[in-house]
């Protein structure tokens, strides 16, 4: 399968399976997967990945996905003013796959 679409919200590929992220937001935090940070200069953008991806996270900077030792890497981040959580989950087709703490960027 092949990445068909990146959005804010979601990494679609061409069989209809996806990537999203969530957070149970505390108060004033924004925690997210910055997918629209890929695009088709990265390297592995256009493998085709078989559906049983692998995840991994990287600590305080993002996951990576993949299959069969190839893998995009991912960067999430928390913007907030240090008072709340950092976690973001990420999902595969609705299943959680991941929990952990994004880059804190303090504003």
């Amino acid at each position: 399968m092949k990445i068909k679409q990146i959005t804010n919200d979601c990494i679609l590929f061409d069989n209809g399976n996806e990537i999203t992220y969530g957070h149970e937001q505390d108060c004033c935090e924004s925690n997210y997967a910055y997918f629209l940070s890929l695009t088709e200069d990265d390297v592995n953008y256009n493998y085709d990945f078989d559906e049983n991806l692998e995840f991994e996270a990287i600590k305080n900077s993002g996951f990576r996905f993949g299959s069969d030792g190839v893998y995009i890497f991912v960067p999430c981040y928390s913007e907030q003013n240090g008072y709340y959580s950092c976690d973001v989950d990420i999902y595969y087709n609705g299943v959680k796959v991941l929990c952990f703490d994004a880059e804190f960027i303090e504003y």
